[in-house]
């Protein structure tokens, strides 16, 4: 039985007491709500009326609807290190906050959880949430209204991808790309649930980008020897069309925390995905009278994507986990991406000769591919993955469900803004245009990345196996 301690205001301590013993002094009126109250395994001395809330908490649940199994619930993840070896926890990340809030955790205390590169102060890591939360939290709180996705906490982009650039085993990359066989794939009960934290897609990107540089010194060095000058502006071709979308993609791979698809499905998926969704595009663009304006491609690329990867999924991963349905999109908009930029560059470069144009579609193209088709075709796989889980509560059709087209709406709707010739008037405007496309689209990301942790987070707690 745990016993605790109690510092008045004048620094007197009393006990170690048990907690019915300072129920009865509490009672009586002996200590009050406002006195300190610490037992082992706490970071830091506590108000009474704080360690009383805590614990009646679990008591104010009903049967069958505890605080462990609501959407939403936060993990403990978090420990905390007044410096060496020793360290405390886990907590969450509330009850942190909550203690540095009310000053009873210094802000030169450490704090680390799983994924982070380095322990950091905690005073240095709250503040760097609260300067985003700001942003990102309204943009959320407007998405989420919108789209009935649940609600975005402790979000930080400084805190995601703070370890990017930390130095990696080979293991830790071979163990990437080696994960989603039938052995490879971790169990349930090994996922961290918290928010991931990517790093090997900068590496693949830094890897691509020093592809296409190679393959144009070639092109350069060997432009008197026909087969060598081909072969590399093939090279060139395939690394620049490629090396931004894939990168992304990467990222995606690393969001699916369940590693439960293996690269061999996923290269299928960009290449053949790829080139079939190129093809169904056409299809409906026929069907639909192949309209001349830019922005109808919004409607016609995005659909002929999903089809592609549901399609694609229909055998063994058209399973409702919203990660996997990300990932699939992701990768069929990456194939996608790649072979439509592969086009432009043929188009420019051989049939309609024009250099500017070339290198400024190839450059454009390449900076802007994160919030473009590779995103835009997770959040409508996304969307439809989430659908099917309704689908088994109401047994509506996926594609007919509400849930569904309040996110399809988004990326469909980005992708037609995006084409139209609004705010085009100038580059400023049409910088600014790319920016609320950019925001909006990644906010969506990170909503439906919320939700599918929240899935497999409900997974573990009732050991159910997705």
């Amino acid at each position: 039985m745990k016993s605790y301690l109690i510092k008045l205001p004048d620094g007197t301590q009393m006990g170690p007491f048990p907690w019915e013993k300072i129920d009865k002094l509490y009672a009586s009126r002996r200590i009050s709500g406002d006195d300190l109250v610490w037992t082992e395994g706490m970071p830091a001395w506590l108000p009474l009326r704080e360690v009383q809330k805590q614990k009646d908490e679990p008591h104010s649940q009903q049967a069958g609807t505890s605080d462990a199994s609501r959407p939403g619930k936060e993990e403990a993840s978090y420990f905390l290190s007044s410096g060496g070896e020793s360290r405390k926890g886990p907590y969450t990340f509330k009850e942190i906050s909550n203690w540095y809030a009310t000053g009873q955790l210094s802000p030169e205390v450490f704090l680390w959880k799983e994924g982070m590169a380095e322990w950091v102060r905690v005073g240095e890591f709250i503040s760097g949430c609260q300067e985003e939360s700001s942003f990102w939290v309204g943009v959320f709180g407007i998405l989420s209204s919108l789209t009935g996705l649940s609600s975005v906490e402790r979000f930080s982009l400084k805190s995601i991808f703070k370890g990017v650039f930390r130095c990696r085993t080979e293991q830790e990359r071979i163990d990437f790309f080696t994960s989603g066989g039938s052995k490879s794939t971790p169990a349930l009960e090994e996922i961290s649930t918290d928010w991931p934290s990517p790093w090997l897609f900068t590496r693949i990107l830094a890897l691509s980008l020093l592809m296409c540089i190679g393959w144009a010194v070639m092109c350069e060095a060997f432009n008197n020897i026909p087969v060598v000058f081909a072969a590399a502006d093939l090279g060139r071709l395939f690394s620049i069309s490629f090396a931004v979308p894939f990168s992304i993609l990467v990222l995606f791979a690393e969001f699916n925390v369940r590693r439960n698809i293996s690269w061999y499905s996923i290269i299928v998926l960009v290449l053949g995905g790829g080139i079939l969704s190129l093809i169904v595009t056409i299809i409906l663009n026929e069907l639909s009278g192949n309209p001349r304006a830019a922005y109808w491609a919004g409607p016609i690329e995005e659909a002929a994507k999903l089809v592609v990867a549901i399609f694609f999924a229909r055998k063994f991963f058209l399973n409702g986990q919203i990660l996997n349905g990300m990932l699939y999109g992701a990768a069929v908009g990456a194939g996608f991406a790649g072979f439509e930029t592969a086009g432009y560059i043929i188009c420019f470069e051989y049939i309609k000769p024009s250099g500017d144009l070339l290198s400024d579609t190839a450059v454009v193209r390449g900076s802007l591919a994160p919030f473009a088709h590779v995103s835009w075709s997770a959040i409508m796989a996304g969307a439809f993955w989430l659908a099917m889980k309704k689908q088994r509560q109401n047994n509506i059709p996926s594609i007919l469900q509400p849930s569904f087209w309040r996110i399809a709406v988004i990326p469909i709707g980005l992708h037609m803004f995006w084409n139209s010739p609004l705010l085009g008037k100038s580059v400023l405007l049409i910088c600014a245009k790319y920016g609320i496309c950019a925001v909006i689209c990644w906010s969506m990301v990170f909503l439906l990345l919320n939700e599918g942790l929240i899935q497999v987070r409900q997974a573990k707690e009732h050991k159910i196996d997705l």
